[in-house]
């Protein structure tokens, strides 16, 4: 039924940014039910405003910095599943050059 594909299409877009997040040196557990992915900034990077700015400016990948929920958000970012597979994967890799460079 059509639930039962769109939650396989979110389970597979939480995989790639998990994978990705993981393999950008990112503090990540996958969720198990959510259209959002949070996870820790890499070691090094503490301000996720900045961190989200400079991505974006550097990439053209928008991620939300943690802070805009609250002060206990500092440190984080979330990445929302709403976006197109093929989008997520080319974000991820972007990430992934991005973070190595």
């Amino acid at each position: 039924n059509w639930l039962e594909e769109r939650n396989l299409i979110y389970q597979q877009r939480r995989d790639i940014v998990v994978a990705g997040l993981k393999q950008a040196g990112f503090g990540v557990d996958v969720p198990p039910a959510a259209i959002y992915v949070w996870a820790r900034l890499p070691q090094g990077h503490e301000d996720s405003m900045a961190f989200c700015d400079r991505l974006l400016e550097e990439t053209g990948v928008s991620m939300t910095p943690g802070v805009v929920y609250g002060n206990f958000g500092e440190g984080y970012i979330r990445i929302s599943l709403g976006t197109a597979t093929h989008r997520i994967e080319q974000a991820m890799e972007r990430l992934v050059n991005w973070i190595r460079k």
